[in-house]
């Protein structure tokens, strides 16, 4: 679709035809020759009337000016095109996933597809990228803990290199220890920058917490105060929890706290389920933008100019050569 951005200027088109019908008179102050014999003279060359000014033009030369002035009114409209309607899907939820990567987390008490025993945290890679793979459009980061917590991945749409990422994660690269309050108190921190209406944390563990400078319960009601929904998700078989028991009441409460809710996967089926629950549970919202992209048009119209006052420099200047010959 075409369009101008400035119409009103075909307006001037009119110009010249006001300016032909006003009467104007040239004045001038220099000396002139006065002869009675204008007429006799007049009828020699076949011409009654005065002509002066554009009057003395070529029919083609007259022509020429017609469209240079046309031209040039339209390169002052300012063509546009308008193209087809672009529509962007921005999600207005951002997703933060917390694993532990505490010694607890080398329990090979999961199972893959073929039903190969692996350790919690291939199960933990296993589900991820596929969740990633359904996550198009949204903003998701990655904070891993141990002694501590640390951002692996901040907020990002480049959903390959996360799972690229996550693929690299090894046991114990965090320390030993399992710090799910500090990792809490992290995620709210990364969310207060965020401008989006829903944050979530998924927050994923097989322990208590043994080395939070911040208690989990605290952490929790500071994320409930910043609006964030924490799902914690209880990992691998109660029987082989070791040295430090899953703490599931404490995780039960951090969800009541922050309104969200707390699951127990106990193999890598019910773990992949959590996650299509945990979807249905809070669906993303999706803000759509619509945009038409526009090209000016406007040099084309002046190139036309270009062309045309350079063709007729070339048709006098090849006719002044002639006459030299």
């Amino acid at each position: 679709m075409f369009e101008f951005s400035y119409p009103w200027m075909f307006t001037l088109l009119l110009l010249p035809l006001l300016i032909n019908k006003m009467p104007w008179y040239y004045l001038s102050k220099r000396s002139a020759l006065r002869i009675s014999f204008k007429e006799d003279i007049d009828a020699v060359n076949s011409n009654d009337d005065t002509t002066n000014g554009v009057s003395r033009a070529s029919f083609g030369e007259k022509i020429l000016l017609v469209l240079v002035y046309i031209l040039v009114i339209i390169a002052l409209a300012k063509p546009l095109y308008i193209g087809e309607p672009l529509s962007k899907e921005i999600s207005q939820r951002e997703v933060l996933i917390s694993i532990d990567l505490s010694g607890s987390m080398s329990t090979k008490d999961f199972k893959d597809k073929n039903g190969t025993a692996i350790d919690r945290l291939e199960a933990v890679k296993m589900v991820l990228s596929n969740f990633f793979k359904a996550r198009k459009g949204e903003k998701i980061g990655l904070i891993l803990f141990g002694n501590a917590a640390f951002v692996q991945v901040p907020f990002t749409q480049d959903l390959n290199a996360l799972d690229h990422l996550l693929s690299e994660l090894s046991i114990g690269m965090a320390g030993p220890q399992t710090a799910i309050g500090d990792s809490i108190g992290l995620a709210v921190k990364m969310f207060q920058d965020s401008n989006v209406t829903d944050r979530m944390l998924i927050l994923m563990s097989d322990g208590d917490d043994t080395g939070s400078k911040v208690p989990p319960l605290t952490a929790a009601k500071l994320a409930q105060k910043h609006g964030v929904s924490i799902f914690p998700i209880a990992m691998g078989d109660p029987k082989n929890a070791g040295e430090h028991p899953i703490d599931t009441d404490t995780l039960q409460e951090i969800a009541k706290t922050t309104g969200g809710k707390f699951y127990y996967a106990w193999n890598s089926e019910e773990l992949s389920d959590i996650y299509t629950q945990i979807d249905k549970l809070k669906p993303k919202e999706v803000k759509e933008i619509t945009h038409r992209p526009k090209f000016d048009l406007f040099l084309y119209p002046l190139l036309g100019v270009l062309f045309l006052l350079f063709g007729y420099g070339l048709v006098l200047f090849i006719q002044s050569v002639r006459e030299r010959r």
